[in-house]
């Protein structure tokens, strides 16, 4: 994982591998050692300033560098703009801050020891030169029974993330983790014309951000497109603001939605097109590859599509791809003003969403429109009761994308949703109600065998894909019968681990390859 190999204390040579895409830098004063592995892109906005008052190092993007540049080093992180991750030290008083940005967008773990702290963007470097290497059963639990971590814990006891809005404060060799940036849900906006129209503004706004950070650097607009809404509206907007070459990429399950939407949107858009089928599922067999891409903190099951595409493509010239990621957790909430900010800060900002971003880090940077701090800032100030059920989203559609309207949603026409009812913090279609009650029994029965996905049905069978798919069944296998032993000194989650990979779906299974194959990898990174 490219970014920051930080020790204050006792120098530590990192594990670092210098390729043709990227470069290695140092700094040094005393007992501080600052080390970045980064790729040869977007280099203006990787400061490396070192003045007689501060050092100053950024890993990411920056949107308004020359704003931060004319203020340096007073201007406030909280007011930067982009995806970055940034360590700034004070020469005069040894004061040293580490910071991640508003949401999260950049892996950064640190753990102590008697003499020295370590910080590193990559925990399987952090894990060898620390020593740590013990698992975390907690962690462990979470990742089978969610898929992804929603705190700031890792696979590894004594390695903590530096997460959304946080930053590690270090002064004479004493760490404390502190918030500098919260969002909050506060209602402070009537829903009328002038919100609409503000939000338009602050979106175009964000997208226009990607679109002139690529051509400011001469790099491709390349940017998944999906049957979902989110990718569909970053990419209508996308194609208003530029009239360079625009590529799309779709993956999916061929003849799915989600691959034959994308290409007749692509289409309209002008925009060229490339589709890479999913049949079959063999890509799900890199299991330790994007466990390593993802830091252990995602069922390996979700990232692995992402993964299969950036073994397939050249990405020595394709500048900030935009997704339309978490779109639907802001401008459609699934669930109540008390609990809105906790599930974006746990799903969007520390767990799931993380998992496409993680692998694409390896190539460029990404940037979802919908998590710009902006945006975020003024939507998540309009009430949630006109957030419900995509009311607020498709208004805004409606009012400025009414061409968006000649493709359905989810089966549904835009502005015209089907009735749904709140369960469990989710909006469920009534006349979904009974189909979602008999899979919900089917899964807490462990009898999904009866019950197999047909290939239509999902961008990803994946089920169906085991069921036909006689090497994918047979390397899954496999690699749960090498590897199972890793387990027997957790035997509580060793016995819940193998129910799940006899009796619960594919998806279930994939959580406990997961966590073997990270227990493996930090056993080898020690070793090392």
């Amino acid at each position: 994982m490219y970014g920051f190999r930080i020790t204050i204390g006792e120098e530590t040579k990192w594990p670092l591998i210098l390729d043709d895409q990227s470069f290695i830098r140092h700094w040094d004063q005393d007992t501080i050692h600052v080390t970045q592995w980064s790729l040869h892109k977007f280099e203006k906005d990787k400061f490396w300033i070192d003045t007689p008052n501060f050092f100053l190092a950024v890993e990411g993007i920056l949107f308004n560098r020359d704003e931060i540049t004319q203020n340096l080093p007073q201007m406030d992180v909280s007011a930067w703009r982009g995806s970055f991750a940034c360590i700034l030290v004070n020469k005069a008083t040894q004061e040293i801050e580490i910071y991640n940005d508003q949401i999260g967008s950049h892996m950064l773990f640190w753990c102590k020891n008697a003499n020295s702290i370590y910080i590193s963007s990559d925990i399987f470097d952090l894990a060898h030169v620390s020593g740590l290497n013990q698992p975390n059963p907690t962690y462990m639990e979470t990742i089978l029974k969610r898929g992804y971590a929603n705190d700031d814990s890792t696979m590894i006891i004594g390695i903590q993330r530096i997460c959304a809005g946080q930053v590690l404060r270090i002064n004479q060799g004493k760490a404390q983790k502190e918030t500098y940036y919260q969002f909050d849900n506060k209602p402070l906006h009537a829903f009328n014309d002038a919100t609409l129209a503000e939000t338009n503004r602050l979106f175009r706004q964000a997208v226009q951000r990607v679109v002139r950070k690529n051509e400011e650097y001469n790099l491709r607009q390349f940017y998944p497109l999906s049957g979902g809404l989110d990718s569909r509206m970053v990419q209508i907007i996308a194609r208003q603001l530029t009239n360079e070459p625009i590529t799309n990429f779709t993956y999916s399950q061929t003849g799915h939605y989600d691959h034959l939407l994308p290409h007749q949107i692509a289409k309209f858009l002008g925009n060229e097109w490339t589709f890479l089928p999913l049949d079959g599922g063999d890509y799900l067999t890199e299991i330790d590859a994007i466990t390593h891409s993802t830091q252990a903190l995602v069922n390996y099951n979700g990232p692995a599509e992402i993964y299969y595409c950036s073994t397939q493509f050249d990405w020595k010239d394709v500048g900030v791809v935009a997704t339309g990621i978490n779109g639907d957790n802001i401008f459609s909430v699934e669930t109540d003003y008390e609990h809105e900010i906790e599930r974006l800060y746990s799903l969007s900002f520390a767990g799931n969403g993380l998992g496409s971003p993680l692998v694409l880090q390896q190539h460029t940077e990404t940037y979802s429109p919908f998590c710009d701090v902006d945006v975020l800032e003024y939507v998540l100030h309009i009430p949630l009761s006109e957030r419900w059920n995509y009311h607020f989203y498709d208004k805004w559609i409606l009012r400025y994308y009414p061409e968006v309207t000649q493709w359905d949603h989810k089966g549904e026409n835009i502005g015209n949703r089907k009735i749904v009812v709140p369960i469990c913090g989710r909006n469920i279609p009534l006349l979904d109600l009974p189909k979602r009650i008999v899979f919900n029994l089917i899964k807490r029965l462990h009898i999904h065998d009866f019950y197999l996905e047909k290939e239509g049905e999902s961008m990803n069978p994946y089920d169906t894909w085991i069921q036909n798919n006689q090497a994918l069944r047979e390397s899954i296998t496999n690699y749960y019968d090498e590897n199972k032993d890793l387990l027997l000194p957790y035997p509580d989650i060793a016995k819940q681990a193998k129910q799940m990979m006899y009796k619960s779906a594919f998806y279930s299974q994939c959580a406990v390859l997961t966590i073997l194959s990270a227990i493996r990898q930090f056993k080898e990174s020690s070793r090392s």
